[in-house]
């Protein structure tokens, strides 16, 4: 009798347990879960702001080996290795930023380096800079072991 009474406590209890499983399980309010809209624009939008990180360290890199260039082309042990050349194809009539000096035997390199960042048409101002490094006492030498122009 034990055993019986024992049982249908356990019966009770587990359809006790059954109940209250199910009952918060069949809530009726459901879980609300949200998720950001996103838009065809927003995609073009960040398309086009991962377009212009990459172009901005393309430039950041071009920019790099330009300069990492000049110094290789600068490098000498003697003022008769230097020589003064165009940086630009507009030379002395850009003004003093339009000449530098180079060693000699890179200026092979140095001509490939302005010729593939000048376009085609370039329009020169119509007078000449005589400032310090376009003046007719300009000279390249080679100071602590670079080529540099004097007046």
């Amino acid at each position: 009798m034990i055993q019986k009474i024992q049982g249908i406590v356990w019966l009770v209890c587990a359809a006790f347990v059954l109940i209250l499983a199910l009952s918060f399980f069949s809530r009726g309010t459901s879980i609300e879960a949200s998720a950001p809209l996103v838009t065809v624009e927003m995609i073009k939008e960040k398309q086009s702001e991962i377009q212009a990180a990459a172009q901005h360290r393309q430039q950041e890199a071009a920019a790099r080996r330009r300069a990492e260039m000049e110094e290789r082309v600068r490098v000498c042990t003697a003022d008769e290795q230097c020589i003064i050349v165009d940086r630009d194809p507009c030379g002395c009539f850009k003004g003093p930023e339009g000449v530098m000096a180079i060693n000699s035997a890179m200026s092979l390199e140095f001509s490939q380096l302005v010729q593939a960042e000048t376009s085609g048409s370039t329009v020169c101002p119509e007078v000449g800079s005589s400032e310090k490094e376009c003046s007719s006492s300009a000279r390249p030498v080679c100071q602590q072991n670079k080529c540099t122009i004097v007046y």
